[in-house]
């Protein structure tokens, strides 16, 4: 894939997720989130396929190197939301939806990382470390209101937004100083267990000052 076209990619699946997420909502309730994120991960996934360069799997998932500090920084963030995870257990009753919930902490950090992280920050090499991760980041936080807040308030919220500002921020670091997103990986797969990202999407949980 053409470098520009990779580099502009982001807007283009922000795009397309967030007319199919209202057309989803219509037609299926707040269930329509399931197909909204398949197909971001099918345009994710078709993304990385086409823009990686031979190796970047392996060089994504391998060893870190340098600072520990850094591998701890990325693990740290996704302790951030453990709280909700720990009020809300109750949440979880329901057999489907904590299936559901597994399924997306599982499946969806490898589709997020790969792209943002790894495909976004290598086509962006050439910048200034700080544009590239800053461009990676604010498309990362951007998606979350226009397509996730399509389902629920609480992915439209200020402080869940910064807080996905500092993730995604960390994250990157972590890529740049360590060379692999096996950290983020792990520390993305967190956030989603912690956050509730399917109650949160069925509008569920509420956060108490959005109530």
């Amino acid at each position: 894939m053409n470098r520009r076209y990779l580099i502009l990619s982001p807007i283009l699946i922000i795009a397309a997720c967030h007319v199919a997420a209202r057309v989803a909502l219509r037609a299926l309730g707040p269930w329509g989130w399931a197909p909204t994120v398949l197909l971001y991960w099918g345009l994710l996934g078709g993304a990385i396929a086409l823009g990686r360069e031979p190796g970047s799997l392996r060089r994504w998932t391998a060893p870190a190197r340098g600072a520990r500090g850094w591998t701890a920084l990325a693990l740290l963030v996704g302790l951030i939301p453990l709280p909700i995870l720990l009020q809300n257990l109750h949440l979880l009753a329901d057999p489907t939806i904590l299936v559901a919930w597994l399924l997306f902490a599982l499946i969806n950090p490898w589709f997020e990382e790969f792209y943002w992280r790894g495909l976004l920050l290598d086509a962006t090499a050439h910048w200034p470390a700080w544009a590239g991760a800053a461009y990676s980041t604010a498309l990362f936080v951007a998606f979350h209101p226009l397509v996730a807040g399509v389902f629920s308030v609480a992915n439209r919220d200020g402080a869940a937004l910064a807080a996905l500002l500092l993730m995604g921020a960390a994250w990157a670091a972590a890529y740049r100083r360590t060379g692999t997103l096996r950290w983020a990986l792990a520390s993305h797969v967190l956030v989603d267990l912690g956050n509730l990202a399917v109650p949160v999407f069925l509008g569920l949980y509420i956060p108490p000052h959005l109530g």
